[in-house]
């Protein structure tokens, strides 16, 4: 599905120009949406880039009629991605007139947007390594490094009393995982002196769970939402990847009306491109939305993101006003 045609380039690319030129492609429903999709789906990337093409230029219109000629597109050197946006460069030198195609092209980019990078492999271990990995976790014995927790926010839902506490870890743990940590607690820093490391704007049961993914790669019990945003912005505050990918992956199962917004709000906070897309999919595919999205305690950002995938004209001509005043 990345295989490279010697002047299409590869299969994205190669759907691209037509899917841009033809007026019909304006409807959600065409199926040249589909068809990106399913590409996707399996294994296709926007983000691929072609070298090397031969007779790759392309150009649309021509003098003396309703669509002026554009300037030439070369597709070598391009992905998908990109060269939806050199179409789009040339379609705007004639606004009114390639109008369609310049909505086909942020449709297209929209859809884009919805690419998901393969996961890393998943390892299987052996029962026994972790249980070794969680009597470590337990054992406190030996534990050098303490968490003071100040968390600011309960969590009503999981029955746990208290977002606030100390946690104890062992530094070698703590260093090899995350780089941050690891400087924190070099001997220079007054944390790698102590061993005392504070810890703000989570709580207790959500820093409880980051040690337990860090050190076990798993929880006994389903986290609930509040407490996996937590535990999601620690990873992501001490620069754990993988705990970052265990978090969003469960993150996207509670994808629901009552928490889109949440949820939308962090996934474009944090650079989290699988649960944004289950946000935007849950948008477009969910009855009645629009009630949601226009709460007046939905998060910023998520509106805006939202609206305009619901709504990209409406949007566009709310920024060309903006811009005007």
């Amino acid at each position: 599905w990345n295989q490279v045609h010697p002047s299409l380039g590869t299969p994205l690319m190669a759907i691209v120009p037509d899917g841009l030129r033809l007026s019909s492609n304006t409807s959600r429903t065409a199926p040249i949406w589909k068809l990106i999709r399913f590409c996707m789906a399996q294994g296709a990337d926007p983000r691929k880039v072609a070298h090397h093409l031969e007779n790759s230029r392309s150009t649309w219109g021509s003098e003396g009629t309703a669509y002026p000629k554009l300037d030439a597109v070369d597709r070598s050197g391009h992905s998908a991605l990109s060269l939806v946006f050199s179409f789009r460069r040339a379609c705007c030198k004639f606004e009114k007139e390639y109008a369609a195609q310049i909505a086909n092209a942020d449709q297209m980019l929209s859809v884009f947007a919805e690419f998901v990078p393969e996961e890393d492999p998943v390892v299987l271990v052996p029962e026994g390594t972790v249980e070794m990995w969680e009597q470590l976790l337990a054992d406190e014995s030996c534990a050098d490094v303490e968490l003071e927790v100040s968390g600011v926010c309960a969590d009503s839902t999981s029955g746990t009393s208290g977002t606030s506490g100390t946690l104890r870890a062992h530094g070698a743990v703590l260093r090899s995982a995350s780089p941050v940590l690891n400087a924190l607690l070099s001997a220079p820093m007054k944390e790698g002196r102590s061993g005392h490391i504070r810890v703000e704007g989570v709580t207790l049961e959500a820093a409880r769970l980051f040690l337990r993914l860090m050190y076990t790669g798993n929880s006994p019990d389903t986290p609930s939402m509040v407490v996996l945003l937590g535990a999601l912005d620690l990873a992501h505050r001490w620069q754990v990847p993988h705990i970052v990918a265990m978090a969003e992956n469960e993150l996207v199962a509670m994808v629901s009306p009552e928490t889109l917004g949440e949820l939308c709000e962090a996934a474009l906070l944090k650079a989290l491109p699988k649960l944004r897309s289950a946000c935007r999919c849950f948008a477009l595919t969910t009855p009645d939305v629009e009630s949601a999205i226009s709460r007046e305690d939905f998060p910023t950002r998520a509106q805006r993101e939202l609206r305009h995938l619901l709504h990209p004209a409406t949007s566009k001509r709310r920024r060309s006003t903006s811009d005007g005043q």
